[in-house]
């Protein structure tokens, strides 16, 4: 998240801390400041607090964030909020978004359209319960704690290398045309890679713009995914995500790795210069 000064990290939950923040001015220095969200809701698992997203909503901030249900296997999306970026978040009472029904909602994503309002977006854990994945959107209350409206379905899994899997969308806006990037195939291989689709609204329709991922395994990186893009104070557009290193993909051996390189959009197309450098 870029603040005055340098930029926010937010991650998945490590063994001690729910969601581990870092601070950098300048996308090459690294510190690690701590939990962002220190106490979890009663709702949720501890040891799985996943994809946390903070976006400022009206002067506060706001952290969206996957966990899982006790007592279950569901993983739903939570909200917390705080005054400041680095916290401390506390959570709301109840989760954000459920869709049990469909198996549950995790990595969310949230959009400042330049018009003022908000979206949210998300993916139904489908493949956790045999059934189909979707990439989700709805807009958002003006506190940013609810949904103002009916989730509407945006993309599904339709080209042989996602694998039947869609998930970790993200919509920007860049010059009147909104892009959806999202991750798709599995998450612990080098299949894992990214894909791209345009509209000229927040909510779509979404048409796919090519028939490849923008991003998929290159060099020592293998399995680049779960994305999230973002301006620097230069107003130049970067894509972080994680990848495994060739030959050492997937849990327990494996580690995934923060990358960053160059995004650039052009019409309704995206391109991602890649780069094997790891953070």
């Amino acid at each position: 998240m870029p603040v005055p000064g340098g930029y926010y990290i937010y991650s998945t939950n490590r063994r001690d801390i729910n969601v581990p923040m870092l601070f950098s001015p300048d996308l090459e220095q690294f510190t690690l400041l701590g939990d962002a969200m220190p106490t979890l809701p009663h709702w949720a698992q501890p040891g799985l607090t996943w994809a946390p997203e903070v976006t400022k909503v009206h002067g506060q901030y706001r952290l969206y964030f996957t966990a899982r249900l006790k007592r279950s296997r569901t993983q739903v999306i939570g909200v917390a909020v705080s005054d400041q970026p680095q916290g401390p978040f506390v959570a709301t009472r109840q989760p954000f978004i459920q869709m049990r029904e469909f198996g549950g909602a995790i990595d969310p994503a949230v959009l400042n359209a330049p018009d003022g309002r908000e979206y949210v977006y998300w993916k139904n854990d489908g493949n956790a319960v045999g059934q189909p994945t979707y990439l989700w959107g709805a807009a958002l209350s003006l506190d940013g704690l609810t949904l103002a409206g009916t989730p509407r379905k945006l993309l599904a899994a339709t080209e042989s290398w996602e694998h039947d899997l869609v998930e970790a969308p993200q919509v920007v806006e860049h010059q009147g045309t909104y892009h959806l990037l999202y991750s798709c195939a599995d998450f612990g291989d080098e299949s894992y890679a990214v894909g791209h689709a345009s509209s000229s609204s927040p909510l779509g329709p979404f048409r796919k713009t090519r028939e490849a991922p923008i991003l998929a395994s290159y060099g020592q990186v293998a399995g680049p995914g779960h994305s999230h893009a973002f301006q620097t104070a230069s107003g130049h557009w970067h894509l972080a995500y994680h990848g495994w290193e060739a030959g050492s993909c997937g849990y327990p051996r494996g580690r995934r790795s923060l990358y960053l390189s160059p995004l650039q959009f052009s019409g309704r197309q995206a391109t991602v210069h890649v780069s094997a450098h790891a953070h």
